[in-house]
């Protein structure tokens, strides 16, 4: 019964701390790479539409949501690698990754990135990042 109570309940190891660390910073990167051709396009004056704005709204709204949906994404890739918020950053991956990784799955039958990204911020959310991060910080601070 010891046993599966440290299986369930049980803290990661020290060093795994690290993992999280690696991985915020990855989806992070990832993330941060894929909106800066969004904001030159918008620095031009020309929106690139985003897959997700076009996903969820049809193409009538990208023009007028794909800013707001661009800043939500650039300030969720920053929260990944400051690590602050990560679990409410995880939060805006888990559903924008889900709702891009199925509509790719059901156009497409094959497996994506968005995927990879979808349950690394699955993995962020559930166990947070505290190792190297603001948020670590900030909770240190609290106790």
């Amino acid at each position: 019964m010891v046993k599966m109570a440290s299986f369930l309940f049980g803290r990661a190891k020290p060093w795994a701390d690290y993992a999280f660390v690696v991985l915020r910073l990855v989806i992070g990167i990832i993330w941060i790479n894929a909106v800066i051709p969004r904001w030159n396009t918008l620095a031009a004056g020309k929106p690139l539409a985003n897959g997700l704005v076009s996903t969820l709204f049809g193409p009538g709204m990208v023009s007028s949501l794909t800013l707001f949906f661009t800043i939500l994404e650039t300030l969720g890739a920053i929260a990944f690698i400051l690590g602050l918020l990560t679990r409410l950053a995880a939060v805006w991956g888990v559903i924008e990754f889900a709702i891009i990784a199925t509509t790719n799955f059901i156009s497409r039958r094959a497996i994506d990135i968005n995927d990879v990204l979808m349950a690394g911020s699955l993995v962020l959310l559930l166990h947070g990042s505290f190792r190297l991060s603001l948020d670590g910080i900030i909770a240190k601070k609290k106790s």
